[in-house]
């Protein structure tokens, strides 16, 4: 069972990457937060324009959430692995990595397959 929410884990960030950096949305809600977001603060307009900057701030995001709101559930995967909430600051660090990690070579490979079948 934990390898399958480590995998549905991971199907979540890229999913959520992916919205984050080139999705719209209803109504262009997507596309609206990223320009205001750019406009407001640069870093935060930079972030949402790369796919591994946008997963890694998923992963730790996530990862925290997990720790402060579920600590007996353990959703991401070093919430699993450790499950020891006194090294919430390993568990965040680590999260944040392989989800930036994972996402990134999911996204890259993404794009592979698109320039072979000439999609692009």
């Amino acid at each position: 069972m934990t390898t399958f929410n480590v995998f549905l884990y991971f199907l979540f960030a890229y999913g959520l990457s992916n919205m984050l950096v080139y999705g719209s949305g209803p109504f262009n809600i997507l596309g609206k937060f990223r320009s205001v977001s750019e406009k407001v603060l640069q870093t935060l307009g930079d972030m949402l324009k790369c796919m591994m900057c946008t997963s890694a701030n998923v992963g730790w995001i996530a990862s925290a959430l997990n720790l402060l709101f579920l600590p007996d559930t353990p959703l991401t995967p070093y919430n699993i692995i450790i499950n020891d909430p006194s090294l919430w600051y390993i568990i965040i660090f680590a999260d944040l990595c392989s989800t930036s990690g994972i996402v990134w070579l999911l996204h890259t490979a993404q794009e592979a397959l698109e320039r072979v079948n000439n999609y692009e």
